[in-house]
C-alpha cells in the first residue's frame, strides 16, 4: 500500500466577496442620496433612540473608528456617532448614516481619528 503524501506549505489564500458590512453601508448612502432635497449638501443628523439597558456617549468628535481583528479582518465605521462598551468588551455603534454596529469581542486594536481641533480621547 502506497501512502499518499500531504501536501506541506502555507494554506491558500481564501478570497472574500465584497465585504457585506460595506454593502449595507453602500446602500445606506444611496437611500441617503436620493432623501437629500435638491440643494442641500449636507444629510440631516439621524435621530439615535436607545430602548436597551446599554449606556451610550457621545463620539461625534470622531471622523472614523477601525476595529483590527488577530486574522486581520478590520471593521470600519466612519463617522460614528454614539458608543456603547459593554462587560464583555463587546462595542455597540451607531454612525451618521443611522446604521447600527456589534462589535464582538475579540478584536487586538482600535484606531480612530479625531475631528480637527477635537479631543484625541474622550472616555
Amino acid at each position: 500500500m502506497v501512502e499518499e503524501k500531504k501536501k506541506v506549505g502555507r494554506p491558500k489564500k481564501v478570497t472574500i466577496k465584497k465585504d457585506i458590512v460595506e454593502e449595507v453601508k453602500e446602500e445606506a448612502r444611496k437611500e441617503l442620496k436620493e432623501t437629500l432635497k435638491p440643494g442641500v449638501r449636507t444629510p440631516p443628523i439621524p435621530q439615535f433612540v436607545n430602548a436597551s439597558r446599554f449606556r451610550f456617549v457621545d463620539i461625534t468628535s470622531e471622523l472614523f473608528r477601525e476595529y483590527v481583528y488577530p486574522n486581520g479582518a478590520k471593521i470600519r465605521i466612519d463617522y460614528p456617532m454614539r458608543l456603547s462598551v459593554a462587560q464583555n468588551n463587546a462595542h455597540r455603534l451607531f454612525d451618521m448614516n443611522g446604521l447600527s454596529y456589534y462589535i464582538p469581542p475579540g478584536w487586538i486594536s482600535v484606531v480612530w481619528k479625531a475631528r480637527p481641533g477635537a479631543p484625541n480621547f474622550i472616555m
